[in-house]
């Protein structure tokens, strides 16, 4: 039912069915309103008024008579992604806030392919709270075929809608990676035997994303630590502005 999904997003179950009814009525008077929506008219205005509070409900005075309206859906999603935004906005002040209370390293690991293919949409995330790049260490000639017809279909396009760029080292120019030529990668291949890696290595903001895409081997480490972060970043930027010469 429309209420129930109201409900999860924006109302109670009463604001639900008065948005719900005023969208049918257009402009209308609190009485009408409370008949149609089975609400009596003390708690009708009440909400009215909330919602007024809100910029989702209007009122207008004609001849003495208050009118009721709310805006249309369009604009309430228009509202909610305004809401949105801010957030956003604030989002590197929120966790760094809460990176200095919990300032202990956290560790999460996951073993099944589902699990660690939506990692990777909640890594992207990220990238709307980033003003430096994404790095990453990449191997990816053993790769599960899930992976990559999951990279070659759907991950890399929605990655092309990202403006954030992305580092990569690479450690074999034989890595499936090369074959994506995302315009917003930028691009190390290392071609020596001493270097070697057998998964992924994402850094971005304090964390760490280990990837392993093996078939046998399938699995997801996170690791939120900023000291961790931070000197993996400084070995990364080394060795890239050590092979760049």
């Amino acid at each position: 039912m429309l209420t129930n999904i109201l409900e999860d997003y924006w109302f109670s179950h009463k604001e639900a069915k008065i948005y719900l009814t005023c969208l049918e009525l257009g402009n209308s008077i609190v009485s009408a309103i409370a008949r149609h929506s089975g609400e009596n008219r003390i708690t009708t205005y009440s909400i009215l008024k909330d919602l007024k509070k809100r910029w989702i409900a209007n009122e207008i005075t004609k001849n003495s008579v208050k009118y009721f309206s709310v805006v249309s859906p369009e604009k309430l999603l228009e509202i909610e992604k305004n809401k949105i935004n801010k957030l956003k906005n604030i989002m590197p002040e929120l966790l760094a806030i809460s990176n200095s209370f919990w300032n202990k390293p956290k560790v999460y690991f996951y073993e099944w392919f589902e699990r660690v293919k939506n990692l990777f949409k909640e890594i992207v995330d990220y990238w709307d709270y980033l003003t430096e790049p994404f790095l990453t260490f990449v191997w990816t000639t053993d790769m599960d075929p899930r992976f990559d017809e999951y990279f070659s279909n759907e991950f890399f396009e929605y990655r092309k809608t990202q403006k954030n760029p992305t580092k990569a080292i690479i450690a074999d120019n034989k890595s499936k990676y090369t074959n994506y030529h995302l315009d917003m990668h930028n691009t190390l291949i290392i071609e020596d035997p001493i270097f070697e890696m057998w998964n992924e290595i994402v850094i971005y903001w304090n964390k760490i994303a280990v990837l392993s895409y093996k078939k046998d081997e399938i699995y997801g480490l996170i690791i939120e630590s900023e000291v961790l972060s931070k000197w993996l970043k400084s070995m990364f930027n080394l060795i890239w502005k050590a092979y760049k010469k």
